[in-house]
């Protein structure tokens, strides 16, 4: 009968170094979570009425303008709810540029052929950590996002 990998003098060698290896990568991520602690958090400016830009939700890429604010489009871009008083969009966003503060974001939906059918705005206040859902309400039905284009408006 072959004896305990443990007992053995090589086993207890590689554990030591097993060990030692994992107390490292520990200290490691300890010093990263310090650093990124340490970094300053990016103070939001409010939302200027006259120079909004806007991007098509199933191609925005992060948002530059908002220190890297990045729409989560996996699996889908957004989320539909569907009510009796009409229909609400859920957006995902993840705050990569430690954004602090509250700001205006609109979206639009757009007819198939450019107009205008809805504006909707929310005001959203920026979480230090995890995912942030902000959720627009428009008060027609599910087949008229369908059929149109859904703008973020930032």
């Amino acid at each position: 009968m072959k004896r305990p990998w443990l007992i053995t003098t090589t086993g207890q060698r590689w554990s030591i170094v097993l060990s030692v290896v994992i107390s490292l990568a520990m200290v490691v991520a300890l010093v990263g979570y310090w650093i990124l602690q340490a970094a300053p958090r990016v103070q939001i400016t409010q939302l200027d009425p006259n120079q909004i830009d806007y991007c098509y939700l199933d191609d925005c890429v992060p948002i530059g303008k908002l220190a890297g604010l990045e729409l989560v489009t996996t699996p889908d871009p957004y989320l539909v709810v569907v009510s009796e008083w009409g229909t609400s969009i859920q957006l995902r966003f993840v705050n990569r540029g430690r954004l602090e503060g509250t700001r205006e974001l609109r979206l639009l939906l757009r007819s198939e052929d450019g107009k205008i059918i809805e504006g909707m705005r929310q005001e959203v206040t920026f979480l230090p950590k995890g995912p942030m859902l902000v959720e627009f309400f428009f008060t027609g039905f599910s087949e008229e996002l369908h059929s149109g284009t859904l703008q973020l408006g930032y």
